[in-house]
C-alpha cells in the first residue's frame, strides 16, 4: 500500500525520458526532435504505445491534449502564454478557428507522428516541463464524445480512465482511494507487483499511521513531521533537493477570462510597491523555518530555488532576513504614520489593514499564521484572518482558481511544485491563470521573454537574464 497526500497518478506515464538534468533523451514512450530552421518539434511515438484497453495511441491522442487546454469550453486553467507561441493554437483558443493549424499530422490522425510548428524556438525547449511541448496524451476516441463541460467529472476520467503508464487503475473511490493492478498493454518491463492501492491521508494523521505501520510507503510528509519518523523501525526516510517554493500573494487585480490576462487595477495600498517590500521585511521566516521545518527548509533569497545552480546567483538578496527598521523606514517614506493609540498606521484618514487568507495545513499552520500576524503589527500593519480562521484547502483554492478571482483577501501563502524547465512563464506570466495576485508588469514581462529568446540558447546570457528577473521580482515585490 502506497499512501500520498494529493492525488496520485500511478498510471499515467509521461512520454519522453530525461536525463539528470532534466534534458529529453531518447527511448521513453516518445521521442522529440527539434529543428531550429523550420521552427518545429517532431514528435514521434512508439510503435508499441497503447491504451490500457489495447487501443493505439495516435497522433491525435497527442493532439487533443493541446485542445483540452487551449478550448475554453473544457475550462482549463493551464493556457498559458508558452503555449500561444505555437502557431494556430491562440486562434484556437479565442474560437477564430476550428482546429490548429500549427499542428499537424504527417502519417495522417492515426499515425505515430505529430509535428509542432512554432512561432520562434525557445531556449528552454530542450527541457521537460517547458510548457511548449506537451508531454502527455489524452484517449481522443474514447472521449470526443464527452461534452466539455463534463470532461473533468466524467467517469472516463474519474473512476474509469484510460491509461499507457505499467499500471491501471482497478477500483477508484474518489477523494480516498485508487487500487492499481499491472496494465498488460503497458510498452516497457512488466510491473513485478500484483497491485498497488493509493490512499490519500490527511497530514495530520500520516505519523500515526506510520507507527502502526499501515503503509508500505508514504510520500509528501511536511518537514515539520521529520523528527516524529526518522528514527521508526521498519521505514527508511528519504529526500532530496526539491523542485518546490512556497511563497505569498498579494491581491492586485483580477483574471479577465474573455482576453485571457491578468488585469492589476484592485484598489489597494498593496498597489504600492514599499508596502509590499515592508510586509515581506517584517516576516521572520528564517525563524519559522529553523523551528517548524527541522532544518528541511531553506529561506528563499529568489523565486528559483537552489537546484538549479546555473541559473541563481548569491547576489540576489530577497526576504530571507527579517528587518523590521527597513520595513518600518519604507511604510514611513511612503506616508503611513503610526496612530499611537492603536499601534497601526493611516494615511489620508485610513488604517493600514488587511486580510491573511491562510489555509489550514499541518498542526502548526495556525501558529505560524499568528506569528506573522504580530510581526506585522510590530510595523503598525494590522492583519486579521480571512472570516477569523484559517480556510480549508479546497476552499482557498476555489477562492484562489476562480476566475476572476475573489476581492475580499489581501495577503495569501501558496506553494508549487516546480517544472523541472525554470522559466516561470505559467506561474507570473500576464496571462497565467496560476498568477493569484493577478500582477501584470511590463518590466517582468520583458524579463520572463528575454530568458526564453533567441539570445539565451547561450547559456551565460540565459543566466543573466534569471538573475536579473529574480532582482527585478525582489524588488517589485509582488510576491
Amino acid at each position: 500500500t502506497f499512501v500520498t497526500m494529493s492525488a496520485p497518478g500511478g498510471g499515467q506515464d509521461g512520454l519522453f525520458f530525461t536525463d539528470s538534468g532534466f534534458k529529453f533523451i531518447k527511448g521513453g514512450a516518445a521521442d522529440v526532435a527539434l529543428d531550429k530552421e523550420s521552427k518545429t518539434a517532431t514528435i514521434t511515438l512508439r510503435k508499441d504505445l497503447k491504451w490500457s484497453d489495447g487501443s493505439e495511441v495516435t497522433a491525435k491522442d497527442y493532439e487533443f491534449t493541446y485542445e483540452t487546454i487551449a478550448n475554453p469550453a473544457y475550462g482549463s486553467d493551464r493556457w498559458t502564454d508558452s503555449l500561444a507561441n505555437i502557431v494556430g493554437l491562440s486562434d484556437y483558443h479565442t474560437g477564430k478557428a476550428k482546429t490548429i493549424s500549427g499542428i499537424t499530422f504527417p502519417d495522417g490522425e492515426n499515425g505515430k507522428v505529430i509535428k509542432v510548428q512554432f512561432k520562434e524556438m525557445k531556449p528552454g525547449m530542450t527541457q521537460s516541463g517547458n510548457g511548449y511541448i506537451l508531454e502527455t496524451v489524452a484517449p481522443y476516441q474514447y472521449l470526443k464524445d464527452v461534452a466539455p463541460k463534463d470532461l473533468a467529472s466524467s467517469p472516463k476520467t474519474t473512476t474509469k480512465p484510460l491509461v499507457t503508464g505499467p499500471f491501471k487503475p482497478e477500483k477508484v473511490v474518489s477523494g480516498e482511494s485508487i487500487k492499481y493492478v499491472p496494465n498488460p498493454y503497458y510498452w516497457g518491463k512488466k510491473p513485478k507487483l500484483n497491485s498497488i492501492t493509493y490512499e490519500v491521508v490527511s497530514t495530520a494523521k500520516s505519523v500515526a499511521a506510520l507507527s502502526s505501520s499501515k503503509y508500505d510507503i508514504i510520500n509528501g510528509m511536511a518537514t515539520s513531521q521529520y523528527k516524529q519518523v526518522k528514527n521508526l523501525k521498519g521505514y527508511k526516510v528519504l529526500g532530496q533537493q526539491a523542485l518546490y517554493i512556497s511563497l505569498m500573494y498579494y491581491n492586485l487585480g483580477h483574471y479577465d477570462t474573455k482576453n485571457s490576462i491578468n488585469v492589476q487595477d484592485r484598489k489597494t495600498p498593496l498597489q504600492d510597491q514599499n508596502v509590499r517590500q515592508a510586509i515581506g521585511y517584517a516576516r521572520n521566516v528564517a525563524e519559522v523555518a529553523n523551528k517548524f521545518s527541522n532544518g528541511l527548509s531553506t529561506p528563499a533569497n529568489s523565486l528559483i530555488p537552489p537546484i538549479f545552480k546555473q541559473f541563481t546567483s548569491p547576489s540576489v538578496k530577497g526576504y530571507e532576513k527579517q528587518d523590521l527598521d527597513k520595513a518600518n523606514k519604507l511604510l514611513d517614506e511612503d506616508g503611513w504614520k503610526l496612530n499611537k493609540s492603536t499601534g497601526y498606521r493611516e494615511k489620508d484618514g485610513k488604517e493600514l489593514s488587511l486580510v491573511y487568507a491562510a489555509r489550514v495545513g499541518d498542526a502548526n499552520a495556525e501558529t505560524i499564521a499568528q506569528n506573522y500576524i504580530q510581526q506585522w503589527k510590530k510595523i503598525g500593519v494590522k492583519v486579521s484572518l480571512y472570516n477569523g480562521k484559517l480556510m480549508e484547502f479546497n476552499s482557498w483554492a476555489d477562492h484562489m482558481t476562480t476566475p476572476p478571482g475573489a476581492n475580499d483577501w489581501d495577503i495569501t501563502d501558496g506553494a508549487w511544485s516546480l517544472s523541472s524547465e525554470p522559466s516561470q512563464k505559467a506561474l507570473f506570466s500576464a496571462a497565467a491563470p496560476y498568477n493569484f495576485g493577478h500582477f501584470n508588469d511590463s518590466e517582468i514581462t520583458k524579463d520572463l521573454n528575454d530568458i526564453d529568446s533567441a539570445k539565451s540558447e547561450n547559456p551565460t546570457y540565459r543566466k543573466a537574464a534569471f538573475v536579473k528577473y529574480q532582482e527585478d521580482m525582489n524588488k517589485k515585490a509582488y510576491v
